[in-house]
């Protein structure tokens, strides 16, 4: 039936996106290969190179260097010379995969693609018993492939757009106030506020023991360790009372949000703020049906959703929430006057307060 009604040129346009996104799905092992052995970084220190040199360089083998080499300059990820012998990457190219400190890093969402890979068995599983995934299971280049892909927007916008939009928030934390990172991973935000902010007391929470592990190490390494307080623990079982609690891209993750959000109304002081950033959506699904869009569902079909039903009450919100669900469960657990303070295409920042 459905073959007499196919529209030719729907029907090619439809061909076309989908191979558009097979090629992007082709690169994921392409990526993840040249960011483990460190290819991007010999590429951009070295470039413009041939590949027999880069080969070398690099010390991998001739033939899958070229290869390797070809595959991202198909994908616009490399430049050759007319003849595709010689190699080298551009600025913004390099900026945006080959140094770890850039500002524009995003090879860490190849880590993230790639964990979701891992994890298909898994969540193919809870599709059929409705049931979840733990979080704790997950592969764990999910857990680096999310501090790193995080990272250079909270480098960007964490101090210098977010938090000044929440009012008092900078003036709390100047003054040695008491700030809680609760879902904090690898502490990537945890430091950024302890460092700008000397005076303030820091404390980092996150489920996975791993992940606080490596938060230690890391503020270890930037000599900040004195200054931050990180524990594990989940949303409803820290100790301590705060003048902020942030949730950074994690409240959608929590089986029951509302009570996270009733244990932090309770745990701050008083005239404390509640500061949630979450992906930038709409209340209507429709509107997301576009490319950040695509990425926020996909995420969250695999990796949200599971995490959220595997957790108590289950309520799985998604990664795509939108602004109504997420400030309605902040008015229910007791907060004042909840809003957005700042948006852009990808965040949104949300503040209430104690009332």
């Amino acid at each position: 039936m459905y073959l007499s009604e196919l529209d030719p040129e729907k029907l090619k346009k439809l061909q076309w996106q989908i191979m558009q996104n097979v090629a992007a799905a082709a690169i994921i092992p392409i990526m993840r290969i040249g960011d483990e052995l460190g290819l991007f970084k010999i590429l951009a220190d070295n470039g413009p190179c041939t590949d027999k040199k880069f080969s070398e360089l690099a010390n991998i083998d001739h033939r899958y260097a070229r290869e390797w080499l070809l595959a991202i300059c198909a994908s616009g990820y490399c430049n050759s010379d007319e003849e595709a012998e010689v190699f080298h990457l551009s600025a913004e190219q390099q900026a945006v995969f080959a140094y770890e400190d850039s500002p524009a890093l995003m090879i860490g969402a190849y880590d993230v693609l790639s964990g979701n890979v891992h994890n298909i068995e898994s969540v193919r599983d809870a599709f059929k018993s409705g049931e979840g995934v733990e979080y704790q299971k997950a592969h764990p280049c999910c857990f680096q492939g999310t501090a790193r892909f995080f990272k250079p927007s909270y480098a960007a916008n964490l101090l210098k757009k977010w938090l000044p939009k929440v009012s008092g928030v900078v003036e709390k934390l100047q003054g040695g106030g008491s700030y809680a990172d609760i879902g904090c991973g690898f502490g990537i935000s945890t430091l950024m506020v302890a460092e700008a902010f000397p005076d303030a007391k820091v404390y980092g929470f996150d489920i996975h023991e791993p992940s606080i592990d490596k938060a230690k190490s890391l503020s270890e390494e930037s000599g900040l360790s004195d200054r931050i307080n990180y524990q594990a623990a989940d949303a409803k079982s820290y100790n301590g009372y705060f003048d902020v609690i942030a949730f950074f891209d994690c409240l959608h993750d929590m089986g029951d949000p509302e009570g996270a959000a009733r244990y932090a109304y309770e745990h701050l002081n008083e005239g404390g703020v509640i500061v949630l950033v979450e992906p930038t959506a709409s209340d209507n699904p429709r509107e997301n049906f576009h490319t950040i869009g695509q990425m926020y569902y996909s995420f969250s079909t695999m990796g949200c959703i599971p995490t959220s039903k595997s957790q108590e009450v289950g309520l799985a919100l998604g990664a795509q929430a939108g602004p109504k669900k997420l400030t309605e469960i902040l008015a229910n657990a007791g907060f004042s006057d909840p809003k957005i303070a700042h948006k852009n295409a990808s965040n949104m920042v949300i503040e209430a307060r104690k009332k």
